[in-house]
């Protein structure tokens, strides 16, 4: 389930995602068209900010992907 937040600026209404779902959807990139930038971006992601790595790898599984979320899974859990 993918979370949107929304915050009020004086321009109008900004909708952003969870840190979780950003790498979800770096790693759909990565995942589907082997992009290996999308998956160094996602582990920025995950570097600066707490992230739901169950809901990441519960993700992961229902693409097809467990393996391969299991062999970078290290690199996600890392912090700067």
């Amino acid at each position: 389930m993918q979370v949107i937040q929304e915050r009020r600026e004086s321009t109008g209404i900004l909708k952003i995602i969870s840190p979780t779902d950003c790498i979800k959807d770096r790693l759909a990139c990565y995942y589907h068209a082997d992009d290996n930038q999308c998956l160094d971006q996602a582990v920025l992601v995950a570097q600066d900010h707490e992230i739901d790595l169950d809901e990441i790898e519960r993700w992961s599984k229902g693409e097809g992907k467990l393996g391969l979320f299991k062999q970078i899974r290290r690199r996600l859990e890392k912090k700067a």
